[in-house]
């Protein structure tokens, strides 16, 4: 994981004008955590996902 963040380098997440990060910053970032978290927290990620794709 720590090899797929140096090869993309660093970026801006980008904001909605209602104040929620747009949508695929939001699923990138869900992802990633999912990758490096504990089983417990990566549950916890995988239903925070899945309600943040309902918003589609």
């Amino acid at each position: 994981m720590k090899e797929d963040l140096k090869q993309e380098g660093p970026r801006s997440m980008k904001w909605e004008r209602n104040g929620e990060l747009a949508q695929k910053d939001l699923s990138d970032l869900i992802a990633r955590l999912k990758n490096v978290e504990n089983e417990g927290n990566s549950s916890e990620l995988s239903r925070l996902s899945a309600k943040s794709n309902k918003k589609d």
